[in-house]
C-alpha cells in the first residue's frame, strides 16, 4: 500500500486548530487575509514545526466577510494589481514553508480563470515552493510552466461534479455529512492523489479527519508525505 498525506485548512480561528494537527500530516496554514491573524499563522507554524506536520502557505482573497470565498470580481484590492496583493500574503512566510495550496475561490479560480492563474504563476515562481492542487484544470499546467513540483489534492469531505470539479458550496449536497460516504471517498482518492484535505472551518471536522486517518490505516496505508 502506498503513503497517504492528510492535509487540514488550519489557523482561520476555529478552536479545534489543535486537536486536528493531531490527525494531520500536512497543515495548509492560512496566511491571515482571509481569516486569521498574523500572529495565529506564526503561531501555528511554531506548533507544527512541534509536531513534525509539514507546513504548507494558505493564501486567499482578502475578504474576510466571505472567509475568501468569493469571486475575484467581487474582492476589493483598493487599486493594487492582484499579483501584488497575493504575494504580500506569503512573501514574509516563504522561508518556514514546504509548499502553496491556495484557498477557496483562489483555488477554483486560479484553476480556470487567466487573471487569477498569473497570480498564482507569480506567487509560485517567486517563492520556488511546490502547488498543492485539483488534479483536474489548470494547477498541473502551472506547476509545469513555472517549474515547480505539484502535488496531487483530493478532498474527502466535498462531493465532486462530472467535470471532476467540486460541486459549488451554494448547492445543497456540497459537504459531504455521511461518514461511511467519506471514508469510502478518501479510499478511492488514495490511488489517485497525494494529499486528502480535510477543511478546518467544518464543525464536524475532527471526526471527518479521524474518520480519513482511520479508513486509510485499516486499508493498510501509510498516512504521511
Amino acid at each position: 500500500m502506498s503513503r497517504v498525506d492528510i492535509n487540514v485548512d488550519i489557523a482561520e480561528g476555529f478552536p479545534w486548530d489543535e486537536e486536528l494537527l493531531q490527525l494531520a500530516s500536512s497543515a495548509n496554514v492560512c496566511c491571515g487575509a482571509h481569516a486569521g491573524s498574523p500572529q495565529l499563522t506564526t503561531a501555528t507554524f511554531n506548533r507544527c514545526r512541534e509536531l513534525g506536520v509539514r507546513i504548507g502557505l494558505h493564501p486567499g482573497y482578502p475578504d474576510r466577510f466571505a472567509m475568501g470565498r468569493d469571486p475575484v470580481m467581487k474582492v476589493d484590492l483598493q487599486g493594487e494589481s492582484l499579483v501584488e496583493v497575493m504575494w504580500r500574503q506569503v512573501e514574509r512566510f516563504v522561508f518556514v514553508a514546504s509548499y502553496i495550496k491556495p484557498h477557496g475561490a483562489f483555488y477554483h479560480e486560479s484553476a480556470k480563470l487567466p487573471v487569477v492563474a498569473q497570480a498564482l504563476e507569480a506567487m509560485l515562481d517567486r517563492s520556488r515552493l511546490p502547488l498543492m492542487g485539483l488534479p483536474q484544470g489548470g494547477h498541473a499546467a502551472i506547476a509545469a510552466k513555472v517549474g515547480v513540483p505539484f502535488i496531487r489534492e483530493g478532498f474527502a469531505d466535498r462531493r465532486y461534479g462530472k467535470d471532476g470539479f467540486l460541486v459549488s458550496r451554494n448547492e445543497p449536497d456540497a459537504v459531504l455529512t455521511d461518514h461511511a460516504t467519506i471514508a469510502k471517498q478518501s479510499l478511492a482518492l488514495s490511488s489517485e492523489v497525494d494529499s486528502i484535505c480535510v477543511h478546518g472551518d467544518n464543525p464536524d471536522a475532527l471526526l471527518v479527519a479521524a474518520t480519513v486517518r482511520r479508513a486509510l490505516l485499516r486499508a493498510g496505508h501509510e498516512v504521511g508525505w
